[in-house]
């Protein structure tokens, strides 16, 4: 199976669009930056729907399509965190809930585990409840509407998500390794 493919082309295109974000939001141009997040985000949706249906899903895209998700996530809250667009703490929370993640995959390397690596429901739906975020967190700060009030408390409900998602990652994988042991 071939490594690029529409899918992974559609997934390169997010990844490639992390730099204009990252300048518009640094230059305050948040309408722009809004536009170009748009874009990525609506990205995800494409890449995985083109290589379901046209069965074209690839080693190579299972590893690049959630790399692409992660630097897009990252980046655009620690540059909206520079700005002080955001608190630093929920950036925090975001970034451990993945660091978390990673440690249990490490850990199953390093103890010779096999565990599943495919990701579960609810971190698909705290994806996408970071998207809307993040989306609104531009929208707001780019004047389109005035959402600070929303902000905040989707603010909240975000850090709950994230929390509760790394947990349920954590849980599973723990369970998976000492079951194995």
């Amino acid at each position: 199976m071939k490594i690029i493919n529409i899918a992974n082309i559609i997934t390169f295109l997010r990844l490639f669009s992390v730099p204009v974000i990252l300048l518009m939001i640094l230059e305050n141009k948040l309408e722009t930056a809004f536009w170009f997040f748009l874009f990525a985000s609506m990205t995800d949706i494409f890449d995985g729907y083109f290589a379901r249906k046209f069965k074209i899903v690839t080693e190579f895209g299972k590893i690049l399509d959630p790399i692409s998700d992660k630097i897009l996530i990252f980046s655009v809250l620690i540059a909206l965190s520079y700005k002080s667009y955001i608190d630093l703490p929920i950036v925090i929370i975001i970034v451990l809930r993945d660091a978390v993640i990673l440690l249990g995959a490490i850990l199953s390397i390093l103890l010779k585990k096999k565990i599943n690596y495919s990701p579960l429901r609810i971190g698909k739906i705290t994806f996408f409840f970071q998207i809307i975020f993040i989306g609104m967190l531009l929208c707001n700060n780019a004047n389109f509407f005035d959402f600070e009030i929303l902000i905040r408390y989707f603010g909240l409900f975000i850090i709950y998500l994230t929390f509760i998602s790394g947990i349920l990652y954590l849980i599973r994988w723990l369970r998976e390794i000492l079951v194995n042991i």
